[in-house]
Order: C-alpha cells, then sequence, then structure tokens
C-alpha cells in the first residue's frame, strides 16, 4: 500500500494521508525502503519509486502467460463486431492499454492511445475493473478522478452526473458480467467493457468495444455482451 501510495512521486503527507500511517512511521519506512532502492527522494521533497523495484520486477512471473493472447483476443472481436476493440491491464490505481484494434466499420472510436494509462474509473475498460472495489472505494477514486476528467476533449458529466453513471456500470459488471454506457466517456461515443476473470479473485484484464452512439441500438448490446465477455485470454 505504502509503494502504490509513493508510485506518483507524493509528499510525506501525501503517503501518510493515503496509508493511514503516521507519519513518523511513514518517515522511517520510506528511509527503510530508500537504503533499499526501492524508493528516491525527487525535487520537491517528494518520494517516488526507486530503480530497484525494475530489478525486482524482472524475476516475477508476467501474470498473463501469452500477452500475443490479449492481442489476439481484440482481433478476433475487432473482426467479429467491425468496431474499434481495446486491450487493457491493470496497473495500480489505473488502466494501461495494451492493445488496439481496429474493425472494418470506417468511423472509429479512438479514445486511447497504445501504451497510455488511465485512471480507473475513467474509460470503459477502467469502469469494469473499477467494480470489483466497494461503494466508498469507487466514490474515492471517482472523486479524484476530476481533474482527468474534465482535461478529456467531449466530456460533458459533471462530478454528480459522472457518480451515478459510474455507480450504474460498475452495479452493471457485478450483475452482468459487463457494462455499457453512452456518453460517460466521451460524448458521442458508446462503450461495452467486460473484465477477464482470472485465477484469483480479482480480474486485472479488461477487453473494451468502443463506437459511435449509432453503431450501438439497444438491440445490439445483447448481441455484443456475450462476444466481448466470452474471449479467451491466457
Amino acid at each position: 500500500m505504502l509503494l502504490r501510495a509513493a508510485a506518483g512521486a507524493a509528499r510525506l503527507l501525501d503517503v501518510a494521508d493515503a496509508t493511514g500511517i503516521a507519519r513518523p512511521t511513514v518517515h522511517r519506512i520510506l528511509q527503510e525502503l530508500m537504503g533499499a532502492g526501492f524508493i528516491e527522494q525527487r525535487s520537491g521533497k517528494r518520494y517516488g519509486l526507486g530503480p530497484a523495484l525494475y530489478t525486482l520486477g524482472l524475476g516475477a512471473p508476467t501474470p498473463i502467460r501469452d500477452l500475443g493472447s490479449i492481442e489476439r483476443a481484440a482481433q478476433r472481436l475487432a473482426q467479429q463486431t467491425g468496431d474499434t476493440v481495446y486491450g487493457a491491464i491493470r496497473r495500480f490505481d489505473g488502466v494501461h492499454y495494451l492493445t488496439r484494434c481496429e474493425g472494418a466499420h470506417p468511423i472509429r472510436a479512438k479514445l486511447v492511445d497504445v501504451g497510455e494509462t488511465m485512471p480507473l474509473g475513467v474509460t470503459y475498460a477502467g469502469i469494469a475493473l473499477l467494480s470489483w472495489h466497494g461503494p466508498e472505494a469507487v466514490e474515492a477514486q471517482v472523486r479524484a478522478n476530476q481533474p482527468v476528467q474534465r482535461t478529456l476533449r467531449g466530456s460533458i458529466l459533471d462530478l454528480d452526473d459522472n457518480l451515478t453513471a459510474v455507480r450504474q456500470a460498475t452495479a452493471q459488471v457485478r450483475e452482468r458480467g459487463y457494462c455499457f454506457d453512452r456518453d460517460t466517456v466521451l460524448e458521442g461515443v458508446s462503450g461495452l467493457a467486460s473484465p477477464i476473470l482470472s485465477a484469483t479473485a480479482e480480474p486485472y484484464l479488461a477487453l473494451t468495444i468502443s463506437a459511435i452512439n449509432d453503431r450501438v441500438p439497444s438491440w445490439r448490446v445483447d448481441e455484443l455482451a456475450p462476444s466481448c465477455s466470452g474471449q479467451p485470454v491466457r
């Protein structure tokens, strides 16, 4: 938890607030982690992740045995639907986009780029993965997302509307295994996202179908949902 709080170069006060640990204790732990190279001190008295974590991570097994399986699943889905399909993986409190595959339809919904990381709850994949969190955590994440949400070109929802939309979408995932909504991420764009269940309790992968609103009438949602949630990824 402490390393996660420091992932974005945080002040000691920020780390203490995020973890609920007393500041003197946080300071002592940070000093010990700095000694091991897991944390480094940056400008402005901020702490960030250190280079030793990279070396440590090289020894960890990938959560996906075959990373290419994500792209193959996204490509199959794009060919089936004709729309844009994203494959994304959980990264701390964000979602990292691994692949984007284009369908045959000439009007495409390009919301994020491959290699981009967005906060949980800002995109449809992030909403799908956020659904495993409790109501209080969902609300806290949506509130924390507001600075990013306001920068999204074409975003039309204020905080209250966005909270309502994300709550409804996360409830959909828990009930149906997928979420669908229009205009939540970008005006004029619909998204259907499904978490890919893993051997652990909490999924870390999601597939998303994105298209302009006219491409996804209500009857088509029932057609797309099984295709999105049924893709094999190993």
